[in-house]
């Protein structure tokens, strides 16, 4: 794995020990202001402070939902999402701007050399990501080949897959999407379009994919599996796998990816403890059966691992 691809506790350490103490005493006393601690005579303090949180739409609703329990636990404590891609967030996070930069991608695949100095992977859960279509579309299964095809320019035509005849609408993530890099390095294996391929469409979120999907006769797109279940689409098989959990888990399908949570680990004082407490709630058991609802994938469950340079290996 990646240099960058710290562990849970090395992740605490990253954020020191004055940082580590001051989130978990905050989650692990949520009901009231402060402690009393007789041995010393001291007060442990509340959780307060306000971060920020941008990246990746695939796991936003996650995060969000994330965030209004945290923030319930924690009353005094304000935590900000917004989109943008995971080049945003990564650029984001890097500069300092946002605490917290949610991507699809590790980072090496985003940044320069110089930007990762200074950042900590939190790889928080797994997304399975595959193709869908427009509900009228025919075609139920498809190869990772044919995939290929339609998304280099290829193959234009419906019929060319066994369904009825009809353009194929191509409707395409923006440049920077962590979720195109993880379909393109999963599909298409480094070869890049033609210039003279025009998708439809480029579109700059998760759900305006399915959006545009849905409403365009012909299409086919691609998303996160929790964006699967919505009218107007439909899922595809590939090479008659499919996009399942226990499909992703096992290595059968391998469409997927870790979303990760990048922070600083010289994040400033006023702000890290904030920033270690929401990721940990995010990796704690008590949140670990949203991660499931919400169509994700806890670490723990993985029987493969991905590298930064996308080969998979028993876990």
């Amino acid at each position: 794995m990646s240099k960058f691809d710290l562990s849970r506790r090395q992740f605490l350490g990253a954020f020191g020990a004055t940082a580590a103490i001051a989130g978990l005493a905050a989650c692990g006393n949520t009901g009231s202001g402060t402690t009393d601690d007789s041995a010393e005579g001291t007060d442990t303090a509340a959780l307060v402070g306000s971060i920020s949180c941008s990246g990746a739409t695939s796991f936003q609703p996650l995060v969000e939902k994330a965030r209004d329990a945290f923030q319930d636990a924690n009353p005094d404590v304000s935590v900000a999402i917004s989109g943008g891609g995971s080049g945003q967030g990564l650029s984001q996070v890097a500069e300092g701007s946002v605490q917290i930069g949610r991507s699809d991608v590790f980072a090496e695949e985003k940044l320069e050399a110089d930007q990762l100095e200074g950042l900590v992977d939190n790889q928080v859960c797994i997304v399975g990501m595959g193709p869908i279509v427009n509900a009228d579309v025919d075609v139920t299964d498809i190869t990772t080949e044919q995939l290929k095809g339609i998304f280099l320019g290829e193959i234009t035509d419906w019929a060319d897959l066994g369904g009825t005849a009809g353009a194929i609408q191509v409707i395409q993530r923006e440049a920077g999407s962590g979720t195109r890099a993880t379909f393109e390095a999963a599909v298409l294996g480094g070869e890049v379009a033609p210039d003279s391929f025009r998708p439809v469409a480029e579109v700059d979120s998760s759900g305006t994919v399915v959006e545009q999907v849905a409403a365009t006769s012909g299409s086919i797109s691609y998303v996160a599996f929790n964006y699967m279940e919505n009218d107007g689409i439909k899922a595809l098989t590939v090479d008659g796998v499919e996009p399942t959990q226990a499909n992703v888990e096992s290595g059968d399908f391998t469409i997927w990816a870790y979303e990760h949570m990048y922070t600083r680990e010289d994040e400033d004082e006023s702000t890290a403890a904030v920033t270690k407490a929401f990721i940990e709630f995010m990796l704690s058991d008590d949140f670990a059966d949203t991660v499931v609802e919400e169509g994700f994938i806890p670490m723990a469950d993985m029987q493969v691992k991905k590298d930064a340079d996308g080969n998979i290996t028993a876990a």
